[in-house]
């Protein structure tokens, strides 16, 4: 846009210095073709396009050396040369202006020109000149500038992600925290408090029974016990719904891909869509992956293994799937039916799931399936 309004401007001068010549084929003709060169110059798309335009500004410029008519609208062809002339030919340029001068004080002293338009077409050329290399000046910052933009605005979205992924991270360590915290409560509790209360209880049906002979001293230690027993049952119940809490299915499932890793396994990629599941269901899974991951290792030539858990609105679901091949994955795998296979089925059958492994159909490599129902209580969360 900058380049279209200083030709402009350009052109409206040469017009006016083009003004009191008489006006002749050769006129018009100068004035088209330096239309249609400088326009060359803007539509030019590709290095050869390029230098086919650049080729067309020297070539006028060298026509207005020879043509007196021509030398009026030089100027913009002097524009789009300054605008793309490089430092390596820097000197063809300079020739080219250099017998430009000449031409001027040439045609100055054979009248072929008036004074007046040889005047204006100097001062127009020294200022086309100026005004092409200020604009490729004020593109270049401009281009620089929308390249520190797009460099800030990447920056500024990595910071960002680096933000969430840290954000997320921290959520993360703090739910860990408090599960364990949790964990940790719920086995102080269960060792000290239940210990103390089971062990008030025995006391307490045992003075009943030295105290037989005396009813109401022994319904008294009767009903000491059945308090005691209450209380007992009470923290029982505390001590559960903490451990449920404190086991989280996608923590379990991590660390197990995570010690595989560190093992030199294959490469495991996890996804869990299970946000709540029971501490039997996410104990049953894991014990089911840790198998299923072990077996790979062992008698698979497995490369990647997919692991998805998720939460279905009436069963939990496990799928592990790899890519290994051979004889070898197939036989090792089917000797390992009577331990690891069947520890796994009967995990899941307990809970009242249903369990199946073996080869893909079709797609090579070893899954293993299993799903859990979930129980009334489940359903509604």
């Amino acid at each position: 846009m900058n380049r279209l309004f200083d030709k402009s401007i350009v052109l409206a001068c040469c017009i006016a210095a083009a003004t009191g010549l008489a006006v002749d084929a050769r006129l018009v003709a100068a004035f088209c073709l330096g239309v249609i060169a400088t326009s060359l110059a803007e539509v030019a798309q590709g290095n050869r396009a390029r230098r086919a335009s650049e080729a067309v500004s020297y070539a006028y410029i060298i026509a207005a050396v020879f043509v007196p008519p021509f030398m009026p609208f030089a100027p913009l062809a002097l524009y789009d040369i300054a605008r793309r002339v490089r430092r390596e030919h820097a000197w063809i340029a300079l020739g080219i202006g250099v017998v430009f001068v000449f031409a001027l004080v040439a045609d100055l002293r054979t009248d072929a020109l008036t004074a007046r338009t040889l005047l204006l077409t100097a001062i127009l050329s020294v200022a086309a000149t100026l005004l092409s290399l200020r604009t490729a000046q004020l593109e270049r910052e401009q281009q620089r500038m929308r390249r520190t933009r797009d460099e800030l605005q990447e920056r500024a979205l990595a910071l960002e992600a680096r933000n969430r992924d840290l954000a997320d991270r921290q959520d993360y360590e703090v739910e860990l925290a408090t599960l364990a915290e949790r964990a940790r409560i719920a086995r102080e509790i269960h060792d000290n408090v239940g210990h103390q209360l089971t062990r008030a209880s025995l006391q307490a049906e045992a003075l009943r029974v030295v105290h037989a002979d005396e009813p109401g001293v022994a319904a008294d230690f009767a009903d000491v016990k059945h308090t005691v027993d209450e209380a007992l049952q009470l923290v029982r119940t505390s001590v559960h719904a903490l451990n449920d809490n404190a086991v989280d299915l996608s923590v379990q499932l991590e660390r197990i891909v995570e010690g595989a890793l560190s093992d030199g396994g294959p490469q495991i990629e996890l996804e869990v869509m299970a946000e709540h599941a029971p501490a039997n269901v996410a104990n049953c899974f894991a014990a089911v992956l840790r198998e299923a991951l072990s077996n790979t290792m062992r008698h698979a030539c497995a490369q990647t293994v997919a692991v998805r858990c998720m939460e279905h609105p009436s069963f939990y679901q496990l799928i592990v799937t790899d890519d290994g091949t051979g004889g070898v994955q197939a036989s090792g795998r089917g000797a390992a039916e009577g331990m690891g296979l069947g520890s796994m089925r009967e995990r899941v059958e307990a809970l009242g799931g249903t369990f199946t492994a073996g080869p893909r159909a079709g797609a090579g490599g070893w899954r293993v399936f299993a799903t859990v129902p979930k129980q009334q209580g489940d359903e509604a969360r």
